[in-house]
């Protein structure tokens, strides 16, 4: 990926896209050839494991910023709000959302985060649409790198500059 491309990879399920991430991610070891990630490039992960240690949702969301920008709750919440939680929420156990929902509160501090590049696998899943098109306005403005598996046609191609196409261990 070069500086400020967004792409999109697309294939099968099972044609290895997942795998493709974990790879990048340093996860899981190649069978052969090289992935090259520069020094002190940062990678954000959106997984669909999650686990929380935090008390509150607003606590576990700051997790996501740097630990000098944890006093800085206004942008975590601005982006659970943009994904569809409430003020109300923001006191809740982590632990009392729906699965749905803790995939929210997981792309926020990846979001959050702010790393050179997102890996972002299946963003909108459980998202409605109205957290949908947040997303498409959020990704739309992202300056720096990202990939973003979606079976979601639209949505990948309005956030994409470029498409890789995973077919019989292949990129095309």
């Amino acid at each position: 990926i070069q500086k400020g491309e967004k792409c999109g990879l697309v294939g099968r399920n099972g044609s290895g896209k997942t795998t493709l991430m974990r790879l990048i991610l340093g996860q899981e070891a190649a069978d052969g050839g090289q992935i090259n990630v520069p020094k002190h490039y940062t990678l954000g992960y959106l997984q669909q494991h999650i686990s929380f240690t935090e008390k509150t949702i607003i606590e576990e969301a700051v997790l996501g910023l740097p630990p000098k920008e944890r006093d800085n709750v206004y942008k975590a919440e601005t982006i659970l709000f943009g994904l569809g939680l409430t003020e109300q929420d923001m006191q809740r156990s982590p632990h009392e959302l729906s699965g749905g929902y803790h995939l929210r509160l997981h792309l926020a501090k990846v979001l959050l985060s702010d790393p050179d590049c997102l890996l972002l696998d299946e963003p909108t899943n459980y998202l409605d649409i109205v957290s949908i098109r947040w997303l498409q306005r959020f990704l739309r403005s992202w300056r720096k790198e990202f990939i973003i598996i979606s079976h979601d046609r639209e949505f990948m191609d309005s956030v994409t500059t470029h498409t890789v196409a995973l077919h019989r261990q292949s990129i095309l």
